[in-house]
């Protein structure tokens, strides 16, 4: 860890600064702590800013998540010393989640806030890890209409951190989450339209878990029906497409229960609601 201010950026110096003020004004902070870069940079300055005893880590356990990234909430809150709490969330009994349209974030987030407040003591303040980044390109986003409406604080977007301050600040104070690739929830892998169901989600985990297995760390799975499409870095492509081990790792999808496996050629993309 090289924790000498003289070796940061000034910019992103006045950023830490300004969020240590925003966070120092609420005394008391709840995190809803998915294991991401950005909120576990988050719980990491609020520990630091508060005290760990003034910081409550709190973790919805979605059927919709890896059971890897439960794990891993459960390693990083422990090793910041931060109180962790894990709720089991029931999107999947709302009818308007399940149906997976363009508000499916939205119902989410209504179902995880819903799911958490009763954990939170009144003196804690909720707060997310959303980024002044996604607040840019994604200020329409229905998961930010819930958290405006549950009256959640966003530090990171108002001390106005973008994706690369929250990696650059992370790698600083020693974080090993700084390179930590993008995590979506795994109904992102479910393309509009089409029903979210517990076998869909199971299958997707699965197979992303056959690419992890073989040292691909960020991908996607998208689930068409019977056909899985697989997702890496553009930069990875070539990669993967040469590996030795493909056609195992496409014989242990079809066992999943896939009929057909391709590959996008574009990589994954960032730039949409299914991240």
């Amino acid at each position: 860890m090289n924790t000498d201010i003289n070796t940061i950026d000034k910019d992103l110096l006045q950023k830490i600064e300004k969020i240590q003020l925003i966070l120092g004004s609420e005394k008391k902070i709840a995190v809803a702590y998915s294991g991401g870069a950005d909120s576990t940079f988050l719980l990491f300055i609020a520990g630091k800013t508060l005290g760990t005893e003034n910081v409550l880590a709190i973790t919805g356990n979605s059927f919709t998540i890896p059971g890897r990234e439960v794990e891993f909430c459960k390693k990083k809150t422990f090793e910041l010393g931060v109180k962790h709490i894990i709720v089991k969330t029931k999107e999947y009994l709302d009818e308007s989640y399940l149906k997976n349209d363009y508000l499916r974030c939205y119902f989410c987030k209504i179902a995880l806030f819903k799911t958490i407040r009763p954990y939170i003591p009144e003196d804690y303040k909720l707060s997310v890890g959303t980024n002044a980044e996604d607040e840019a390109n994604f200020k329409d986003r229905p998961g930010m209409k819930a958290e405006k409406e549950f009256n959640v604080i966003s530090p990171l977007k108002e001390a106005g951190f973008f994706k690369n301050d929250i990696r650059n600040a992370s790698k600083f104070f020693g974080l090993d989450t700084w390179d930590k690739p993008q995590m979506a929830c795994l109904a992102s892998r479910i393309p509009f339209g089409s029903i979210v169901t517990e076998e869909k989600i199971k299958m997707v985990e699965r197979a992303e878990d056959v690419l992890m297995q073989n040292g691909f760390n960020e991908v996607r799975i998208r689930h068409y029906g019977k056909l899985a499409k697989i997702e890496v870095p553009a930069a990875q492509i070539n990669n993967l497409m040469q590996y030795e081990s493909l056609s195992d790792i496409i014989s242990k999808i079809k066992e999943i229960g896939f009929k057909t496996v391709a590959v996008d050629i574009e990589g994954i993309n960032h730039s949409g609601l299914n991240l």
